[in-house]
């Protein structure tokens, strides 16, 4: 079976020293969906600037899992 994302964000940092700030902003804005789900947050670094965050039914509720993606 596939899993798929219920709530999604897709954001690129501005500034390194502000990234954990912007981030944190991203994880606050989808805790509701993911309380209301009954799901974890997943975030996934795609390189140095871009991420996805996404309420995810693979990731236990409660919980933020971090992941970054193989480069090519």
């Amino acid at each position: 079976m596939h899993e798929t994302a219920t709530f999604r964000l897709d954001i690129t940092v501005s500034q390194t020293p502000s990234r954990d700030d912007q981030l944190t902003e991203a994880v606050n804005q989808l805790i509701p969906a993911a309380l209301e789900h009954r799901h974890g947050i997943l975030v996934t670094q795609h390189d140095s600037a871009r991420y996805t965050l996404e309420v995810h039914p693979s990731v236990p509720c409660g919980t933020i899992l971090e992941k970054r993606r193989p480069q090519r």
